[in-house]
């Protein structure tokens, strides 16, 4: 984060709770938490990501809501990353009375991991938390249009393979036809007695 940011919150933190001013928040006990609300773990499914939340609470040791606290949103200048509504990538805001801090960001449309920063001062005490967020393809199962377009690109078609078994079918069927049709018929049996063709006598008694 630039020194120029580092400057400019500790200013706000310090104008933030300047005496008189009637919605000072009194000073909290020493240290405060970040909790974060919306953001972290994020992902975003390209390649037309929808826009999201980033929101933080801030709470006294007590646990009592800080309001006006310095809220710096940082995303990342290159690479997968997000911007804010009207294009920049740091976005300055104070807490409101519930402690809460949000922005709306909107990711690119480059794949990967990035790390949205986001500072938190008050009363010149500081804390810096880092969100994960990735910009990534949904994963999509092949349909049955896919497997077809597949099988399409192949050696055969399903036409043809179609084709081709009912010419093997239909081959099969003609050599088992024409196997049966000559082979040699085996002769009665006659219990070894062989009858062999002629004419035949008739003696005179």
């Amino acid at each position: 984060m630039s020194a120029f940011i580092r400057t400019l919150c500790l200013s706000l933190a310090t104008c933030a709770v300047l005496p008189g001013q009637p919605d000072a928040t009194p000073p909290p006990t020493k240290g405060f938490t970040v909790a974060i609300l919306q953001g972290d773990g994020l992902v975003n499914p390209l390649p037309r990501p929808p826009a999201s939340h980033l929101s933080i609470r801030v709470n006294d040791s007590k646990g009592v809501p800080i309001r006006d606290a310095v809220a710096v949103f940082e995303l990342p200048a290159e690479g997968a990353s997000a911007s804010f509504p009207d294009g920049s990538i740091v976005k300055v805001i104070l807490t409101d009375d519930k402690g809460e801090a949000m922005v709306d960001i909107k990711s690119n449309e480059v794949p990967g991991k990035y790390q949205p920063t986001i500072m938190v001062n008050y009363l010149g005490q500081s804390s810096v938390i880092q969100l994960n967020q990735e910009n990534s393809f949904p994963f999509q199962a092949p349909t049955a249009t896919g497997h077809h377009r597949l099988f399409r690109k192949g050696f055969l078609s399903k036409k043809t393979v179609l084709i081709l078994a009912g010419v093997a079918i239909a081959t099969i069927v003609t050599i088992f036809a024409a196997h049966r049709g000559h082979t040699p018929t085996t002769p009665p049996s006659t219990g070894g007695i062989t009858i062999t063709p002629g004419t035949g006598t008739v003696g005179a008694h």
